[in-house]
């Protein structure tokens, strides 16, 4: 019973590495070249975070320069969206060029309501 009970120990802590090498080689390369980074934390097969990707494509093709755009699914990786503090889906956080959390919105996030938040964080 201990044999198995350490098996599945060890299967979640690799699940977890797995997990946070996901997300921590995109977000130190935004970080080293200085670009802000958008989070969008959501699932496939959600509704409004389905509706996000035209959002998010088009925040990559008009502020790719400054603007790293990064899309979890929280049911693949759900220790990010822990980590992250995320109950609900979608969330989107904004993070400043050193990583910061600086904006967080909570459900579907319109493009022109994205675009005078980049503005006000200087993007």
């Amino acid at each position: 019973m201990k044999k198995v009970a350490l098996i599945l120990l060890f299967m979640l802590q690799v699940t977890n590495i797995f997990a946070a090498d996901f997300l921590t080689p995109k977000l130190e390369k935004a970080k080293k070249e200085k670009k802000f980074v958008m989070l969008e934390l959501g699932s496939k097969g959600c509704i409004p975070c389905e509706k996000m990707r035209p959002v998010m494509d088009k925040l990559t093709k008009n502020y790719g320069q400054k603007l790293e755009v990064i899309f979890v699914d929280v049911r693949e990786h759900p220790d990010i969206a822990t980590k992250w503090g995320v109950y609900v889906i979608p969330v989107q956080v904004f993070l400043d060029k050193n990583g910061k959390e600086v904006h967080r919105h909570i459900g579907y996030y319109p493009y022109e309501e994205i675009v005078p938040v980049l503005k006000k964080l200087g993007i």
